[in-house]
């Protein structure tokens, strides 16, 4: 078996450590990973500087950064597993309460509003933010324009229900708030929700 010389090994650790990567542990299993690689393609009639480039290609094609993303999304799969059914449950268990708090206001029946303000409440501040966060910890890699649909789309529902709570108790301000959100949903949301749709449509030609 072809063994490395240390200033191979050197010149390996070195391309790991310029990376983003933080965890030691990553760090040692994928310099044991190129060694043995290398090895093989060297083995094979490769020269080192090749058979170096083949290593990563087949290793990290898109980079050493992504393949720590991807090994602390595995680590986390479970977790994040029952953060969404949390999250799901939640999201409704509150929309049924806040459309029975819809019934019992259009049929006079008593309770109305302290049901429709908890599942207002529900959605907006704890479903909403919770979906947020595992949009974000559930993807590898995410663009921009999609991060700042989500977040707009988020802010518009939490303060369009956050109107429509202040309008129901019939509280101050509530056009005022009703007006931003429209205007976050407008002027926010809505033109990343279009541009991301237009650009998976040039992907699927």
């Amino acid at each position: 078996m072809i063994q490395l010389t240390e200033e191979n090994v050197d010149l390996i650790q070195d391309y790991i450590d310029q990376s983003s990567i933080n965890i030691q542990s990553l760090k040692d299993d994928l310099l044991d990973h190129f060694c043995c690689v290398i090895e093989i393609h060297i083995g094979k009639g490769f020269s080192f500087d090749d058979a170096f480039k083949a290593a990563i290609q087949l290793t990290a094609p898109e980079g050493l950064d992504y393949v720590q993303n991807e090994t602390i999304f595995l680590l986390n799969y479970n977790r994040i597993i029952i953060m969404k059914r949390l999250a799901y449950l939640l999201g409704f268990i509150f929309s049924l309460a806040w459309l029975l708090g819809v019934y019992f206001k259009l049929s006079h029946l008593p309770g109305a509003n302290i049901i429709i303000f908890t599942g207002m409440s529900g959605v907006a501040f704890v479903f909403v933010p919770l979906l947020l966060l595992n949009r974000f910890k559930g993807s590898i890699q995410t663009v921009l324009s999609e991060k700042l649909k989500w977040i707009f789309g988020s802010l518009g529902i939490i303060l369009f229900t956050l109107a429509s709570w202040m309008k129901i108790m019939h509280l101050q301000g509530a056009p005022t708030v009703l007006g931003l959100a429209f205007l976050v949903l407008g002027f926010g949301f809505l033109p990343f929700l279009f541009f991301r749709m237009y650009k998976k449509s040039l992907e699927k030609i």
